[in-house]
């Protein structure tokens, strides 16, 4: 996988969950694998089997919730990322959930969810001040005054894969668009 070969590292991973089939990094791994090389329906029963084993797993969580968003079903997204609000997918979970909000058009649960977004993880703050589906309740969103407070430490291996689905994410939104 870091060499960036990932149709070998999905065969490596089978492999490797046919010895160790409990377990869940392998089978997240294996997921990941498939999301680089956009097997989603794939990547997607890797996460459901780790949910299944785990429901804690918030990564999981999270990355069912991203491929949720790709095929534009807003309520698994919804339900996926309240699953993933622990731990280090907490901020980005309460983003995603307020993004959400505001395209169901409920102002004060999009509020709610950006304000706890923004107090978890301080860069939220300027990421939501540049996001123009925050522009409606842009005026109600808090700023902590402590700028170096509560900054989340994400894994190069999660930062990269969340940047791959959030572009496939706007890409897929953009052709969408074109399309119609």
């Amino acid at each position: 996988m870091e060499k960036g070969k990932y149709k070998d590292a999905t065969n490596a991973y089978i492999q490797a969950i046919k010895y160790n089939e409990d377990n869940l990094d392998l089978c997240y791994d294996l997921g990941l694998a498939y999301c680089y090389i956009n097997e989603f329906p794939l990547a997607k029963r890797c996460f459901e089997r780790v949910v299944s084993m785990d429901s804690s797993y918030s990564q999981a969580q999270y990355r069912l919730g991203q491929i949720a968003l790709l095929y534009r079903d807003i309520d698994s997204a919804e339900k996926y990322f309240l699953g993933s609000i622990y731990g280090e997918t907490e901020a980005k979970a309460y983003f995603e959930l307020a993004k959400i909000y505001m395209l169901k058009n409920n102002k004060d649960k999009a509020i709610m969810f950006i304000n706890k977004a923004v107090y978890t993880d301080n860069k939220y703050y300027k990421i939501v001040d540049e996001e123009p589906i925050f522009l409606p309740i842009k005026n109600q969103i808090i700023k902590d005054e402590k700028d170096e407070k509560n900054e989340i430490v994400e894994s190069e291996k999660e930062k990269k894969i969340s940047e791959y689905l959030d572009n496939t994410y706007d890409l897929t939104k953009y052709l969408d668009n074109k399309d119609s």
